[in-house]
């Protein structure tokens, strides 16, 4: 599988389009499914500084890819460590779980902070390396002398698959497994560039959350029907 600019661009284009489609139906919800209906929105803009960044490096201006990159691992490093439990904490209906997917929020957003944060004034700790198929993006952190660099991806892959794997909604379970299954198949046959290829796999799976709207619209409108 190739992966391009041309990969990214149609990747953002898609899921900004399918995030806008899910945010329609989420204000016809009772519960805030919003912070859920953002995530493909999201992940196209990711992917989006993605594109950026295969531009500039083809065109090899690696000052100009600084940003782009620096915006991407803002994603990857940060944000979805916390939105990923805030979103299951919002629309989750036991107390005990939403204490458990609030806890995950903050303990996400400060392993997030301590991550991303370095790497904005610290120019040598992030670098990006173009091949033919591939954007490694190279990072050193906080943690590297004192934790294994693997054990740090294992409690980050917990902090974003746990809150879905638990959720009480089976669908936030099942979009949970695909992320499951993108980080395996990232570990498996593109570990060398593991940040980039793990995020456009999930950005891909994303889409799956298209269909939890589409069919919790149904739902809705099927209790809308209902003769009294």
């Amino acid at each position: 599988m190739c992966f391009s600019a041309t990969a990214s661009f149609t990747a953002s284009f898609t899921l900004i389009g399918a995030g806008i489609y899910c945010l329609n139906i989420a204000r016809g919800l009772e519960k805030p499914y919003w912070l859920l209906a953002l995530v493909p929105l999201l992940f196209g803009l990711q992917q989006f500084l993605e594109g950026i960044v295969w531009l500039n490096g083809v065109a090899q201006c690696t000052n100009s890819a600084r940003s782009p990159a620096l915006g991407y691992l803002f994603f990857s490093h940060l944000f979805w460590l916390f939105w990923i439990p805030l979103s299951c904490y919002a629309v989750e209906s036991n107390l005990i779980k939403r204490q458990i997917f609030l806890a995950l929020t903050f303990a996400g957003a400060l392993y997030g902070l301590s991550m991303y944060t370095p790497l904005l004034f610290t120019e040598g700790w992030m670098t990006v390396v173009l091949t033919e198929k591939s954007i490694i993006y190279k990072t050193v952190l906080l943690h590297d002398q004192y934790i294994p660099r693997k054990l740090l991806t294992l409690i980050y892959i917990l902090i974003i698959i746990s809150p879905l794997s638990a959720a009480s909604d089976p669908y936030l379970n099942h979009f949970g497994f695909l992320v499951l299954g993108a980080v395996v198949v990232t570990a498996l046959f593109f570990n060398y560039a593991f940040i980039s290829k793990w995020c456009y796999f999930s950005a891909v799976f994303s889409l799956f959350i298209v269909y939890i709207f589409f069919r919790k619209k149904a739902a809705a409108n099927k209790i809308i029907s209902l003769p009294d």
